[in-house]
């Protein structure tokens, strides 16, 4: 009972759902697992297709997952070396892919078959392997599975109390989740040892608990399991109608999931209660039925228990043909088994001759293995010392190229700030100058001016007021240098700042500035304008009218240019303005290495609307064209503003 009940766990453990993409893949693996207790040759059959697909694809998931598969149905067939075999398979795969889910899945499987052979050690070294790969990838429901299955081998080996205690764990931390398949994982393990102590009231409360979970997950097989258990325990307390009704019950469960495995356990308990009370009819029926099916999955140890209760059965009721039959088949079962336990024998002997052979040449070698150890004890000393060496060696380069990079850093902030500050010079210098250009067209253009009228208007004396003639020749005097100051002022505000610009925008105020150049005589300057219907950012605006300022009058200056044009261009993607004059050509390094404040000027409103600046010019031909290019994403991060953030 103790072995079905562990087989019985093992298959109520939920299969977690794949989420690959191939459909044909991911279809075999859900018709091998919808035929586990079913169908288990189809199980098979689905599970090797997938292995040769998977490997002409080199897809290594769904290759570990044929593998996986082929190893539960070894397993539920209880061939564990063949599970093992595969299993073993799936985790070299998962390890190389590097699936830790399904790793610590096949790890846990591995480990129970290792269990069912008596390899304890063996069992124990792969849970704690997977326990502590779920740790380090944060699966606690798989990490509870090996507390749970580490409890197992405590019960096996007669710990009982550890054994509960690992289980009582791991219920404890499940009893709450909404994952409804690990509570019923974890009242399997605590009701199964609690069945083991012989502890009843404890075995029927969870078992209760159990079948409520299980009925939950509507589960035929784990339902079935739970009655099955249950009726073992009334079984136990004396209480044999009651164990009747839950056999039969489980019975019904199996029958419906067409579970051979479970049909067979169920004929041999629920056949020594009828036994029990002399119904020897109803006993025959249901181990008789209970052998086809364990026949179906070749089960021999079920085969041999079925056939004996058979024997003894027919026996009762003077059924001797048939008692003889059912015993020569006990026979048989015994010998099959035999055979199957003796080369197992036989392959642990060969195994333990090899050892002894090899423990004598262990003991031959153990002398040089000695003396191998010391040297290799001076070898490990030397090794560490230049390991230190190298690790302190890499500490100083390490600290030396951080310390060069900080410095490199420093440097280049530095260099920064240094910019800064020549950008800042330069405005404050470009700002002197205005302002002192302000100042004397103020004090030679307007207030002559108003000297002018002040003696215009100083020569009407008393006298000549009286005269209608002298006081027309003053007014209209007088009106000729009024209109002369405001001229005079309009040019000096629009220098300061153009209200074209700031009512109209940019290409009106260029339009302007471009007449004002041309009345000027000096030169001709032509201004065109596509594309400005839409006003852009006012620092924007500024920010390309003082360019567009400074560099004509730069040419003005020093080009000796007659004509010059101005081209503000805007589409979808891009503004761009462009400054052309056929004046002499110059070095365009010697401009940007200047000590004037003309090219700091324009590279620091550059910098504030994040336009690109170019200039085609030679000293060896005439003309120059400067262009200034903004991206339309530029213009549009630009802010409204005023011209004051400028110098912020």
């Amino acid at each position: 009972m103790k072995k079905y009940f562990y087989v019985l766990l093992i298959v109520l453990l939920p299969n977690i759902s794949l989420g690959q993409d191939l459909f044909r893949f991911k279809q075999l693996v859900r018709k091998a697992e919808s035929n586990y207790y079913v169908n288990p040759d189809s199980t098979l059959y689905y599970a090797k297709e997938l292995v040769t697909e998977a490997s002409r694809a080199n897809d290594l998931y769904f290759l570990g997952e044929g593998n996986r598969l082929i190893g539960v149905y070894y397993q539920l067939s209880a061939k564990p070396d063949s599970a093992l075999y595969n299993f073993e398979e799936a985790i070299t795969i998962y390890k190389q892919i590097k699936d830790s889910t399904q790793l610590i899945r096949v790890m846990i499987s591995a480990g129970v078959m290792e269990t069912g052979l008596g390899n304890y050690n063996k069992a124990l070294t792969r849970f704690l392997e997977g326990q502590l790969v779920a740790e380090k990838v944060g699966n606690e429901a798989y990490r509870l599975r090996t507390v749970a299955e580490i409890g197992r081998i405590y019960s096996i080996q007669g710990e009982h109390q550890k054994a509960l205690k690992q289980m009582q764990y791991y219920y404890a931390k499940v009893k709450d989740s909404n994952e409804v398949s690990e509570v019923a994982a974890a009242l399997n393990y605590l009701t199964g040892e609690f069945m083991l102590l012989d502890i009843h009231d404890s075995s029927l409360y969870y078992l209760e608990k159990n079948l409520e979970v299980q009925k939950k997950l509507d589960f035929p097989i784990g339902i079935a399991a739970v009655l099955q258990n249950r009726a073992t325990v009334y079984g136990k307390m004396a209480m044999p109608e009651r164990a009747l009704v839950d056999f039969e019950q489980a019975l019904d469960y199996y029958r419906k999931a067409n579970f051979s495995q479970g049909i067979g356990q169920v004929s041999i308990n629920s056949s020594a209660v009828f036994i029990g009370k002399r119904d020897f009819k109803k006993a025959i029926e249901l181990l008789n039925e209970g052998v086809y099916h364990s026949f179906l999955i070749k089960d021999y140890h079920t085969l041999r228990a079925q056939y004996y209760e058979l024997a003894s059965a027919y026996d009762s009721i003077g059924d001797k043909a048939h008692a003889f039959e059912s015993f020569k088949n006990f026979s048989a079962m015994n010998d099959t088994l035999m055979s199957i336990d003796k080369q197992r024998t036989m392959s642990d002997l060969f195994t333990k001759y090899e050892t002894k052979e090899k423990e004598q040449q262990i003991e031959l070698q153990q002398s040089s293995l000695i003396a191998q150890e010391a040297h290799l004890e001076r070898n490990q000393t030397l090794i560490i010392g230049l390991v230190f060496i190298a690790l302190l060696l890499v500490i100083l380069v390490l600290l030396n190229r951080n310390r060069a990079k900080k410095k490199e850093q420093l440097i280049k902030q530095e260099a920064q700030l240094n910019l800064r500050d020549a950008e800042l010079n330069a405005v404050i210098n470009s700002q002197e100058k205005e302002r002192n250009r302000f100042a004397r067209d103020l004090h030679d253009g307007f207030g002559q001016l108003i000297s002018v009228l002040k003696l215009n208007l100083s020569s009407l004396t008393d006298k000549d007021a009286q005269q209608p003639e002298k006081r027309l020749e003053v007014f209209q005097n007088g009106e000729s240098v009024i209109n002369d100051m405001y001229a005079e002022l309009r040019s000096i505000c629009f220098d300061l700042m153009p209200q074209t610009l700031v009512k109209n925008g940019l290409g009106v105020a260029l339009r302007e500035f471009g007449d004002r150049i041309t009345q000027s005589k000096k030169v001709v300057c032509e201004v065109m304008v596509f594309g400005d219907e839409e006003r852009l950012p006012g620092l924007m605006e500024i920010s390309l009218f003082r360019i567009c300022q400074e560099w004509v009058n730069n040419v003005m200056k020093y080009a000796e240019a007659s004509h010059i044009t101005i081209q503000l261009t805007r589409d979808e993607t891009e503004l761009t303005l462009t400054v052309e004059d056929d004046g002499k050509g110059f070095d365009a390094e010697l401009f940007y290495s200047g000590k004037g404040n003309g090219w700091k000027n324009i590279q620091t409103r550059l910098n504030l609307i994040k336009g690109e600046f170019d200039l085609d010019t030679h000293p060896d031909r005439r003309g120059s064209m400067v262009t200034v290019n903004l991206s339309d994403a530029s213009i549009i991060k630009i802010p409204t503003s005023t011209e004051d953030q400028i110098t912020a």
